[in-house]
């Protein structure tokens, strides 16, 4: 496909509206909606609508397959998202989405032909923990949807001289809008595992196609996601030192502490958001800079992140 800027406006166009009408439709005129009951961890009340990620996954492969029928990282995404709706239904073991992830993420490094080695094994592990750990933070209206939008944004500067990549984020943000409008503006529904396994795989992707192109160094990729790096871990290493099962439902994660104590739900994913942002900036401001600056604004970075979330241990507990 010609990649013109009037056929990319075109293929948004068409993509941002099928989401909408699939959101629509599945919000409001489908009988059979996945929902998730409020319960003691549960940030909102009554009945929460989930399990549209695939309705807007979808349509953001097919487009991703018109452009380019060989672009392998498209397959990888439809089949975590059905993971996630599997998941979302039938509620899969741990075991399971574990294992089958592993073998996506496999797949999806040897696309990107990342050697066999420690750093193979490093990368498999570390993005495992990406995908989770972000599934983690989509329990807040606004969250998941913020953070991918405004690393989206980051990516698309990044990816500027890259056709593929920079449509792909053209088309993630295009998604993520919509899907923002119907979760952040209207609070109807959340895209649960359908929708935050494949959203928190395409940044991975995106992150393995910087690192090889020389885009990025790993330092600036771990620099970017630290707001949810370090909320995630650390409330992983409070519930380890409880003696809690790490594997069950819970609502201890700081952005859910906020929320608890009456902060609103935009409030809270803004101030994310806005954190984010200024890593995203941060990476871009050291991508010339030597090793060394780069280890050490990233020890810097998170030793301040580590000592906000400190600050507010004990609020919600």
């Amino acid at each position: 496909m010609d990649l013109s800027l009037n056929n990319l406006w075109a293929v948004l166009a068409i993509n941002a509206f099928s989401v909408a009408m699939l959101l629509t439709w599945y919000s409001y005129g489908y009988r059979s909606v996945i929902t998730d009951h409020a319960n003691n961890r549960s940030l909102h009340q009554g009945k929460a609508v989930t399990g549209g990620g695939v309705l807007m996954f979808l349509p953001l492969c097919v487009s991703l397959w018109w452009i380019n029928p060989s672009y392998w990282p498209a397959y990888i995404l439809l089949a975590i998202s059905l993971l996630g709706l599997a998941d979302d239904k039938f509620d899969l073991s741990f075991k399971l989405r574990l294992l089958i992830q592993t073998v996506l993420i496999v797949v999806c490094l040897i696309y990107f032909e990342f050697a066999l080695g420690l750093l193979f094994v490093f990368l498999t592990f570390a993005c495992l923990w990406w995908v989770n750990l972000f599934n983690f933070m989509d329990g807040a209206n606004g969250m998941a949807g913020l953070h991918s939008l405004v690393v989206a944004v980051f990516y698309g500067y990044i990816f500027q001289e890259s056709d593929m990549a920079f449509v792909s984020l053209s088309l993630l943000a295009t998604v993520i809008i919509v899907y923002l409008v119907f979760n952040l503006y209207l609070k109807r529904l959340f895209m649960g595992d359908s929708g935050s396994l494949p959203m928190a795989m395409l940044l991975a992707i995106f992150a393995f196609d910087a690192l090889q192109s020389g885009l990025l160094s790993y330092y600036q990729v771990a620099l970017v996601h630290g707001a949810f790096i370090t909320d995630t871990t650390l409330t992983l290493w409070v519930r380890l030192k409880k003696g809690e099962n790490i594997t069950q439902a819970h609502a201890t994660h700081l952005y859910q502490r906020l929320v608890k104590s009456q902060s609103a739900h935009s409030t809270v994913s803004a101030f994310y958001a806005i954190v984010t942002a200024l890593l995203c900036l941060l990476a871009i401001a050291m991508d010339d800079s030597s090793r060394m600056i780069q280890i050490s604004t990233l020890i810097i970075s998170y030793a301040l992140l580590v000592l906000i979330f400190m600050k507010y241990f004990r609020i919600g507990r």
